[in-house]
């Protein structure tokens, strides 16, 4: 092969130095190759010096949060035929949520507790709890749409909607029962909304438990909305004179979440701080 009249270049173990430590690189796959690829499409070996491997680590959980997103937004796609946030709550924001409710401590309670779910640093869950008219939706579309803006993946549900995406899988040949638990299992933020207030069977109540619980173990945050308290809670969960499963839900959810309640002072488990991850 006359060499000198191709376009191919030689790729030697000389061909790239690491950033940090400027140690020379070897090609993956060859030390010496004639090819036709321009250098940029080389991939090297990766460094071992202590800030290489803290870049690769980085680097290696960025590429896999980017995959997971994708994922979980392909499956979104196809699950929902509008968009999963609807255009009225859309424009609703903390920056106008005075207008709605006058209490300015709940207010900044919610945005801390969101800017750690953005930073991934909330691992446990949010009930707001209040009577009819005090707009417990509202908020919790705040949050949802501060995360959205920061590209977090976010699903609002009403129970009985989730239970729909999980019967409709059935339909369909690309998903799965499991895919759908999977998704609502793992997004960023799932927000139920008015929790307590539908007639659901115990298979539906089995897989809402087995989403809830799922998150509580990935140390996920869920947000729930309801007019219910603990006791009454369980009360309308509960299958005529079966209250094994409501007790279950509420158990775990209790587990996994601080209580804000917007009818009276904002209630808690026992610490009165969000810096270290409780809610007020």
């Amino acid at each position: 092969m006359d060499l000198k009249n191709s376009n191919y270049k030689v790729i030697t173990n000389e061909g790239a130095k690491c950033g940090f430590c400027n140690k020379n690189l070897k090609p993956i796959g060859f030390d010496y190759l004639y090819v036709n690829y321009d250098k940029s499409m080389i991939e090297y070996e990766r460094c071992n010096c202590e800030k290489a491997i803290q870049f690769w680590k980085e680097f290696d959980l960025e590429q896999e949060e980017k995959q997971r997103q994708e994922k979980y937004r392909k499956i979104i796609n196809s699950i929902y035929k509008d968009n999963y946030m609807k255009k009225r709550l859309q424009k609703y924001n903390f920056e106008n949520a005075s207008d709605t409710c006058e209490d300015t401590f709940i207010i900044n309670q919610l945005i801390k507790f969101t800017d750690l779910c953005i930073e991934s640093e909330m691992k446990n869950g949010l009930i707001i709890y209040g009577n009819m008219g005090y707009e417990k939706t509202y908020l919790a579309v705040c949050i949802a749409n501060k995360m959205i803006e920061q590209n977090k993946i976010v699903l609002m549900e009403k129970s009985s909607s989730i239970i729909d995406k999980i019967k409709e899988s059935f339909n369909k040949d690309a998903l799965s029962e499991m895919q759908i638990i999977e998704l609502y299992s793992n997004v960023d933020m799932l927000i139920i909304d008015d929790f307590g207030n539908e007639n659901l069977s115990k298979w539906a109540l089995e897989k809402l438990y087995k989403i809830i619980s799922n998150r509580y173990d990935n140390e996920l945050p869920i947000v729930i909305t309801t007019r219910y308290n603990k006791e009454q809670l369980i009360g309308q969960l509960s299958i005529e004179n079966d209250t094994e499963i409501a007790e279950e839900i509420v158990e775990v959810m209790n587990e996994m979440c601080y209580g804000i309640s917007i009818v009276e002072e904002i209630k808690t488990k026992e610490k009165v701080s969000i810096s270290d991850q409780t809610i007020c």
